[in-house]
């Protein structure tokens, strides 16, 4: 946090400004550390997050099937298509029609995909490690245990009671 960013007090709870939203304060954060993620990936592997976050979830998988994958890693159905299509031309997935139903295809990685898989894991187990330094257990169990409760009410659609 800069001497700039506003700091967020427990006691003002009724007519927040934007900038003490959660919402608000979890974009930031998460712009940063997409920006460092990035940054940290083209320099290591030269590939981009969502690219990463296709090998990775591919790789750890073994097999995965493109509606999985999208279920899994939360993105957007286009963008997926997009980043798997850029990884297959690029060599890094195979992606296979299902025999039955041609509509499924079926990811794994080639052996240069699994090349970046094994060279990116490490870079990317490092900066985890990194961003727990200067947090407790407790604090990480808690962190967690917040993201949870968040990500259920984010399926929440009636604000009503």
């Amino acid at each position: 946090m800069s001497s700039s960013d506003p700091v967020v007090s427990d006691a003002d709870t009724d007519g927040l400004p934007l900038h003490q939203y959660l919402t608000y304060r979890m974009s930031r954060v998460h712009s940063k550390l997409s920006a460092q993620g990035a940054r940290i990936l083209r320099d290591a592997v030269g590939i981009t997050l969502t690219q990463w976050r296709v090998i990775a979830l591919v790789g750890a998988a073994g097999e995965t099937r493109l509606s999985d994958l999208a279920r899994e890693a939360a993105l957007d159905k286009g963008l997926l298509s997009r980043n798997v299509k850029s990884l297959v031309a690029r060599g890094l997935i195979n992606a296979k029609q299902d025999d039955t139903d041609h509509r499924v295809q079926h990811l794994s990685l080639t052996p240069d995909g699994q090349e970046i898989f094994f060279q990116a894991l490490p870079v990317t187990r490092r900066r985890q490690e990194w961003l727990r330094t200067d947090l407790t257990n407790e604090e990480i169990r808690v962190f967690k245990r917040v993201l949870d409760k968040l990500e259920l009410a984010a399926e929440r659609v009636d604000f009503s009671s």
